[in-house]
């Protein structure tokens, strides 16, 4: 079953990157190879193989029809757009305009999706269950312009909400007198208010988070240092959470009725009501798969084995929505189970005799071993006391569901009777940010390798399948092989890189990073005057996205937000750690820049000051300063540190916010090619002037600039400019963050935003 359904995942995936043609050639060449080929093996089970087959064409099938649905929904951006449909949910927002509907039509044609609409009438609130019928203008989902940025496109279609109608005005409505997904909205909402009455708000955030699939209000500081430390999944809600309350439930109600078909109706149905109301994520959807086919086989007499349960919840999930198997949590949930029911078994084939109290420990290494690319892919770094700190939380999981469980029933009845479970779940609670606290001072706390590349993630579990098949039929020399790949993978990580700079998307502002071929990484500049936590969202993110886990220097031009913002930012925050920052030399600076130097000194780091003709070299890469001279600036832009960046052959010129002026009084001592120029200023008409662009005739021009800013960025006359000295111009508002890699010889810029 397994092999059938991994037959099906294989065609979804084929049928999205081939021609139906190179399908067909090989559907029709597999099926002469099953007939024709005279190998026993396949002469034996030819059926199994043309079973296979029929799999592999359902995916196939199955994502041409997602594909098609897609399609039609995004050719409906920019257009008006009339939907009929129900309303399946409530977007948590501040106007409390925004639902997600289950379509009936749309433009009048007969296609069921879920859409996500904004409705004008703000007055009146619409409940899941509502029928509705109404035109709006179709937009497009938000885009991630960063590396390591959040992609609402993504999630959204991974979700299976393939289109956006904004300013929606609903022409017909129908409230259904009885709507079980308005019954189940409403006891969410109640016992959510149970929650709030018995728990502090950053308790009661994670006790919702828990039970009722509430993140919208989970206390993000809390979030974070759950990921951080390995443990985020214990928010989500899972396969313990289903098989405690329905695995529970179903025996109770046996016990107390002797009859299995009614107890386990009973059991399934209040399960799936329970996933329902907690928003039926994958990781509850797959739970509640698997407790039903357990639950199932338990009533037949038969034997429930996990790996059928598992291919049968991948088959039916990814039938239904295909684009799930781009979802961070619905890897994990299968990744999970998969290294408890595949790797884990291995540990009795190597230990005859392994005690009781490893069993846990071994469980948890056998789910990061299964999970490690994944992590690594989405999140590009790994907490390394993680597995240790699992073996101690997931145990006491099962207590505080059970206490949280307790204090929504008795909360609802006896709010005084419930407070005793409260305050030993609000400990065990206080216990787990303790050991989070504790594992983060640990030296070595966190490893940091960036995205791998898909390429390295195949061959990853190339080797765990060689690894698991060689320890169940015994074969050594494949065991021996699969363990020389690993090694072989993980050297490839650490093997010396080009030299990369991403100049960040951060809107109205500069954040430009670099990371030399050993891996010392750079920043040069991060603020914005019109994004938001900057720093957090856009610098921190991207560079752990290459694998910069420590800032080793952070340059500042000068001292305007557009610049500085973000690196206030990363001083405050206490996950960052920064050794490095080099100031302008220049007389008398402003409050900004002296604040700066407050904020890193406090945070330990060594400060340094650089004029013209000084010279730093990191790790073969070389930073030579233009600019400012060493005395006062009345215009802070004209006292912005100007930088060549050189390696080999290649020269990249950073210029902050420098004008006119100052480019004549540096011209001549460019005397290199420059490859590449950060375009002065974002554009602006007080720089870029024609006598040095002449002078020195950069082969390509980035501009750091934001969508529609209120200074007019970049000037009609400099991009005239641009176009008449320069083989290329990237702007960051439309091709976000823009990437150059060298190796001192060559060099490739690779603009984030494919053209589609």
């Amino acid at each position: 079953m397994l092999c059938w359904v991994s037959l099906f995942i294989l065609g979804e995936v084929l049928s999205r990157g081939l021609p139906i043609s190179i399908i067909g050639i090989i559907v029709a060449g597999s099926g002469i190879g099953i007939y024709k080929i005279p190998i026993r093996f396949l002469q034996k089970e030819k059926r199994l193989f043309a079973i296979g087959i029929v799999f592999f064409l359902i995916g196939v099938a199955d994502m041409s029809y997602a594909e098609y649905k897609l399609g039609y929904c995004r050719a409906q951006v920019g257009k008006p757009v009339s939907f009929t449909g129900t309303v399946v949910e409530t977007e948590d927002t501040d106007s409390g305009d925004t639902y997600i509907v289950k379509t009936t039509s749309i433009q009048e044609k007969k296609i069921k999706v879920l859409i996500r609409i904004r409705t004008e009438q703000q007055e009146t609130l619409f409940e899941s269950g509502d029928w509705i019928a109404g035109i709006g203008y179709g937009s497009p989902f938000l885009q991630a312009t960063n590396p390591g940025g959040y992609d609402e496109r993504k999630e959204r279609i991974g979700n299976g909400v393939f289109l956006y109608v904004k300013g929606v005005t609903v022409e017909e409505a129908e409230r259904r007198k009885i709507s079980f997904p308005r019954l189940l909205t409403k006891s969410r909402e109640y016992f959510s208010g149970i929650y709030d009455s018995l728990f502090d708000e950053r308790e009661a955030s994670l006790a919702k988070a828990m039970v009722l699939g509430e993140k919208a209000t989970l206390d993000t500081d809390v979030k974070a240092l759950y990921q951080r430390n390995g443990i985020a999944h214990l928010i989500a809600i899972s396969g313990l959470h289903i098989a405690m309350i329905g695995g529970v439930l179903y025996r109770f109600l046996r016990k107390c009725s002797g009859s299995y078909p009614v107890s386990a109706g009973t059991g399934i149905l209040f399960i799936l009501a329970y996933g329902i109301m907690t928003g039926l994520s994958g990781s509850t959807l797959r739970a509640i798969i698997m407790l039903i086919l357990s639950v199932t086989a338990d009533v037949y007499g038969r034997k429930y084995d996990s790996i059928t349960a598992i291919a049968v919840a991948l088959l039916l999930m990814l039938f239904y929505n295909p684009y799930q198997i781009t979802q961070v949590g619905f890897l994990l949930s299968f990744g999970a189970v998969i290294g408890i029911a595949v790797v884990n078994p291995l540990w009795k084939q190597i230990f005859e005799k392994l005690p009781g109290w490893l069993e846990g420990l071994m469980i948890s290494i056998s789910v990061q071993l299964t999970l490690l690319p994944v992590l690594l892919y989405y999140f590009y770094e790994v907490p390394v006391y993680g597995v240790i700190l699992n073996v101690i939380v997931v145990p006491l999981m099962s207590a505080l569901l059970f206490f949280l469980l307790a204090c929504g029933l008795i909360g609802g009845v006896l709010w005084k009777g419930a407070l005793p479970f409260a305050k030993v779940a609000e400990g065990i609670f206080y216990l787990y940010e303790k050991l989070c606290v504790m594992s983060e001072r640990l030296p070595f706390h966190t490893v940091c390798t960036g995205r791998p590349q898909l390429c390295w993630i195949v061959g990853y579990y190339s080797m765990l399948t060689l690894l698991v098949l060689g320890i169940y039929n015994r074969k050594k020399i494949v065991s021996a092989l699969s363990m020389l790949g690993f090694l072989l993978l993980f050297c490839i990580v650490w093997i010396p890189g080009p030299l990369r700079i991403c100049i960040f998307d951060v809107g109205q502002g500069d954040g430009i990073y670099i990371r030399t071929p050993n891996g010392v990484n750079l920043l040069v500049d991060g603020g914005s005057t019109t994004k938001q936590k900057v720093g957090t969202y856009v610098l921190k993110n991207g560079m752990k996205y290459y694998g910069g886990a420590t800032i080793d220097y952070i340059f500042l031009t000068h001292s305007d937000k557009d610049h500085y913002s973000g690196i206030a930012e990363l001083l405050e925050d206490d996950s960052v750690v920064v050794r490095n920052i080099v100031f302008p030399d220049i007389e008398h600076p402003d409050e900004e820049y002296r604040e700066l130097e407050r904020q890193a000194r406090s945070k330990g780091c060594r400060l340094y000051y650089m004029h013209k003709g000084d010279r730093i070299e990191v790790d073969g890469v070389r930073f030579a300063c233009l600019n400012p001279e060493r005395r006062v600036y009345a215009d802070k832009n004209q006292g912005s540190m100007v930088l060549t960046v050189t390696k080999g052959e290649f020269d990249l010129l950073l210029t902050g916010d420098m004008d006119a002026t100052v480019e004549a009084e540096i011209q001549d001592e460019i005397t290199a090619q420059i490859e590449v120029l950060k375009v002065p200023h974002h554009g602006s008409k007080s720089a870029s002037s024609e006598h040095f662009l002449e002078q020195v005739k950069p082969a390509v021009a980035c501009i750091s600039v934001g969508e529609k800013n209120r200074y007019g960025h970049p000037a009609d006359e400099v991009m005239s400019r641009l176009e008449q000295n320069c083989e290329k111009i990237y702007l960051t508002k439309d091709c976000g963050a823009i990437t150059i890699e060298t190796d001192g010889e060559k060099y490739s810029i690779t603009p984030f935003l494919k053209k589609e």
